[in-house]
């Protein structure tokens, strides 16, 4: 399996995973790693986010998009973490 955004191109790179966003096959030249935090609503609307993090990969194009939502809408305050 070849990287999409490097057949845009018309070079032919391995994919090393898959976008978990968008479905994307891509490369480590055009994928970022980053963490997510699952989350839970508990009574009386308490959201509780448990850690550790998981892994998640996404292609430059969906990281972009993310990096964009979360500076538009930043977590609630509210959040309570756990381990």
């Amino acid at each position: 399996m070849t990287c999409l955004d490097c057949a845009g191109i018309g070079a032919q790179v391995a994919a090393v995973g898959i976008c978990s966003q968008c479905g994307a096959a891509v490369c480590v030249v055009h994928s970022e790693v980053s963490q997510q935090f699952l989350s839970c609503t508990k009574p009386v609307s308490r959201t509780v986010v448990t850690e550790p993090p998981v892994r998640r990969l996404l292609c430059a194009a969906c990281a972009t998009a993310h990096r964009a939502n979360a500076a538009c809408c930043p977590q609630p305050a509210d959040s309570i973490r756990t381990s």
